[in-house]
């Protein structure tokens, strides 16, 4: 049975880095996510602090690895790393243990979907 997986970085901006600067990176690095084996879902948040929570779902945890290790050489990850204080970042790989989620778009249907 193969084991969806969580990977959870959190990160500061470096000092002058703005939001819209963030953004501007953001099209690359879901394009480069989209484009893995095994990539399932990315969004991103931020606390009142600042510091940012960026969460992907991946089919497995090679498929999380294998892309993690991809994204550090890539173009996307590099333009990312330009803006980040890299002393503040952490990166967890966990197993999901369980799931539910609304598969429609519709508003109509609010019962989760457990997987």
């Amino acid at each position: 049975m193969t084991t969806t997986v969580i990977e959870l970085v959190t990160y500061n901006l470096k000092a002058g880095i703005s939001a819209e600067q963030l953004k501007a990176v953001h099209p690359q690095v879901n394009d480069f996510l989209m484009a893995q084996d095994g990539f399932m879902y990315r969004s991103l948040s931020n606390d009142k602090s600042g510091l940012l929570y960026d969460i992907v779902y991946w089919r497995d945890m090679a498929s999380a690895k294998k892309a993690s290790e991809a994204f550090m050489a890539s173009t996307a990850g590099q333009a990312l790393c330009q803006l980040t204080d890299m002393d503040s970042v952490t990166m967890r790989h966990m197993p999901v243990s369980t799931e539910a989620m609304i598969c429609s778009s519709s508003s109509e249907s609010s019962e989760p979907a457990l997987i």
